[in-house]
């Protein structure tokens, strides 16, 4: 049932995440010619929070439009919990896919290779803190109150993270280094899953209690 939401979620921006796929090919081919030295990270980054809000932003949209869609869905065997999750699934799903195209891009492009596996570990737990929190909001006070979360996270996204880039030339983020790879992505990992559990478990007893129109 899971498989069956989060294939109806991008089926409602199908168009969209065609666009959003030539945004993720495109856009770090043209960072190479402009920011050489940051192309594969700000490239990565940027293109991968910006597709996960803005295709999510897109989903919430036409729910609103049609509020009825998922009063008939939870009156179909697809329970609360089931939609709630889908949600959650349909990130993870984006963040996926993106980092698989750029890593595809990686192997034909070297200036992409600057790229560690660090960056995609603490990103996905970033992208976990802002979904943790920012979903059973959501879920709370509806679309409506909570739509100037994506804009401001696409809007800010190129500025804070340019921003980051100076600061972490000033900062000793040299104690990453003595991590090993292993633990750093299992401890990265352990974390971002607790989070995300104790976001849906908070999520799915909000939504339990809503009232559906």
């Amino acid at each position: 049932m899971l498989f069956q939401l989060v294939k109806k979620d991008f089926l409602i921006v199908k168009k969209y995440v065609l666009l959003m796929v030539a945004v993720c090919i495109l856009f770090p081919i043209f960072l190479m010619s402009r920011l050489t030295e940051y192309a594969g990270i700000l490239g990565y980054v940027l293109v991968t929070v910006v597709s996960i809000f803005m295709l999510l932003q897109y989903v919430s949209i036409k729910e609103t439009q049609y509020p009825k869609a998922l009063t008939l869905l939870c009156a179909l065997p697809f329970s609360r919990k089931s939609v709630v999750l889908s949600k959650y699934i349909f990130c993870i799903v984006i963040y996926a896919g993106c980092s698989l195209i750029f890593w595809l891009e990686a192997l034909i492009f070297p200036t992409l290779q600057t790229v560690s596996y660090k960056i995609p570990v603490i990103l996905f737990l970033i992208l976990s803190i802002c979904l943790g929190i920012y979903f059973p909001i959501q879920f709370k006070l509806g679309y409506e109150r909570t739509k100037m979360f994506f804009v401001v996270v696409i809007m800010a996204s190129p500025i804070g993270f340019a921003q980051f880039l100076k600061m972490t030339e000033n900062l000793n983020i040299e104690f990453l280094s003595n991590i090993t790879p292993a633990l750093l992505l299992i401890g990265s990992f352990i974390i971002s899953a607790v989070i995300l559990i104790i976001s849906s478990i908070i999520s799915i007893k909000i939504y339990s209690k809503a009232e559906l129109v």
